[in-house]
């Protein structure tokens, strides 16, 4: 295996790449920049893929977020004032923080949505 990333379904592509870039992360554009962007952290790449591309592809109904998750996807920070900045910008760019910034399981970190419902964890390793 070379590499990996996720597809995540969202609304609207551009508004999730928005978010992604106001909280500090690098974005691009893919092809068609309303139906695919992608979000880079590191070594790390995930899509965000309109909800009808990836239903289409995956020939299957997307998750309901509000409702439940699949998944979470987690990544870590080098410190503690990251993960309180992180924690603002989010807020600001139309995140939801769920949990934290404080000490949960042993790390200092939070627990945050993306616009679309997705979870996210940050801690400091």
């Amino acid at each position: 295996m070379k590499s990996y990333w996720l597809n995540i379904p969202v609304k609207d592509v551009q508004a999730s790449k928005a978010f992604f870039s106001g909280i500090g992360l690098e974005t691009r554009d893919g092809q068609d920049p309303e139906q695919l962007a992608s979000v880079h952290m590191g070594s790390m790449v995930f899509c965000l893929f309109r909800n009808d591309v990836l239903s289409s592809f995956i020939q299957a109904p997307i998750s309901d977020t509000s409702t439940g998750n699949e998944m979470i996807v987690s990544f870590d920070l080098s410190t503690k004032e990251e993960v309180d900045t992180l924690c603002e910008k989010i807020e600001e760019h139309g995140g939801k923080v769920l949990a934290g910034p404080s000490v949960m399981n042993g790390y200092y970190g939070c627990l945050f949505t993306d616009l679309d419902g997705h979870k996210y964890n940050v801690i400091v390793m």
